[in-house]
């Protein structure tokens, strides 16, 4: 677990030196980045760990789509959210659409870890999901924004509720 988290940070900021360096305007690349905390959902994990957990990620924009939902955007994302023994590292693919304000939802998988009831560690890849709602700042140099997201995962004890703030590249 801990080797894909360090391949997935060095290709996030890989992936971000390199898509800012070919954009005319901060934001133009396609590059987020968000950093904040994730509010544990079941009750056994928050008693097991904590109530906070550490959480960032990266979502990179893949195109932009006029669907019947409207105008928006398709990405890939991946975020890490963790405290101790109990880990979640969601790759998504994500919709989301709007200006200001914007609402996003995602789905894909991901790689789980976390200390089962009866003391054993339980680690594989699941199916996962979320939903964010976020609103962009303007004005400044790099464009920030706060976002609340909804990770859902097949294993409730790795679901969480997280807050960031974030810039655009």
């Amino acid at each position: 677990m801990k080797k894909l988290l360090s391949i997935s940070a060095v290709l996030a900021v890989f992936a971000c030196a390199t898509t800012s360096a070919f954009a005319d305007t901060p934001g133009d690349s396609g590059v987020s980045v968000r950093i904040g905390a994730v509010y544990p959902t079941q009750v056994d994990t928050r008693n097991a760990t904590s109530n906070v957990w550490f959480a960032g990620g990266v979502d990179y924009k893949v195109t932009s789509l006029n669907t019947s939902f409207g105008t928006g955007n398709l990405s890939v994302s991946v975020d890490y959210m963790g405290k101790g023994s109990f880990e979640s590292v969601p790759v998504l693919l994500n919709y989301t659409s709007g200006k200001t304000a914007y609402w996003s939802i995602g789905a894909g998988g991901s790689f789980t870890q976390f200390v089962q009831d009866d003391g054993n560690t339980n680690n594989k890849f699941r199916f996962a999901y979320s939903a964010a709602l976020g609103y962009n700042f303007k004005g400044g140099e790099i464009p920030t924004f706060i976002e609340v997201r909804y990770f859902g995962n097949d294993q409730p004890r790795v679901a969480g509720v997280g807050v960031y703030i974030g810039a655009r590249f």
